[in-house]
């Protein structure tokens, strides 16, 4: 995603980039072995393009929660595969500070009033038992996260660049050694932070 952020709500542009060839998957792959340790195998399980469609932007259908079109989309992916767990890793709709401005999955913002540029990375891990595809709890959901979370601030992985590599288009954010570095190693250390929790029995 690419974001300028203006004062208001109508003088903020968006763009999304196609930056299959940064290799994130990969990536992401690395980190959830890394956090696994060693002795245990992580397999990265190949799927369609635009699979996740219907959980990301879901139909208005009775009955249909994105959790359980997640859930159907990741028993369609693992088919005859038998982990002892599926871990996905999604973009989440958040947000830039307290404001209604969305920023999701991998990408930069430049706000109108500093005229700063930041790298962010904001996704959310769920984790499927491998038997019956139950998702498991969220550690950070817990009342005690979020008791813990009350009066200890979150943990800021957006990165301040140089305001002028923030992109003109999207082709030049695709184009940019230096925002591809950058977001791969946003990416990687917020999943350095998070993907522990999950994985521990």
């Amino acid at each position: 995603m690419v974001k300028k952020i203006g004062l208001t709500a109508f003088s903020s542009e968006t763009a999304v980039a196609p930056i299959e060839s940064w290799g994130l998957d990969d990536l992401i792959v690395a980190r959830v072995r890394v956090a696994a340790g060693a002795g245990v195998t992580v397999l990265r399980l190949a799927y369609p393009k635009n699979v996740f469609d219907p959980f990301c932007d879901p139909p208005s259908e009775p009955f249909q929660t994105p959790r359980s079109q997640l859930t159907a989309i990741v028993r369609r992916i693992a088919g005859s595969t038998r982990c002892k767990r599926y871990v996905v890793v999604t973009a989440f709709p958040g947000a830039y500070s307290r404001t209604n401005q969305p920023l999701s999955g991998v990408g930069v913002y430049q706000t109108s009033l500093f005229k700063k540029a930041y790298l962010f990375a904001d996704f959310l891990v769920t984790v499927f038992d491998g038997e019956n595809f139950a998702i498991r709890k969220n550690p950070y959901a817990t009342i005690e996260s979020r008791l813990t979370a009350a009066f200890v601030p979150r943990k800021d992985f957006d990165r301040e660049i140089d305001s002028t590599l923030f992109p003109s288009s999207a082709v030049e954010a695709v184009n940019s050694t230096a925002l591809r570095n950058g977001a791969r190693a946003v990416l990687a250390e917020t999943l350095d932070d998070r993907l522990p929790a999950f994985l521990r029995e």
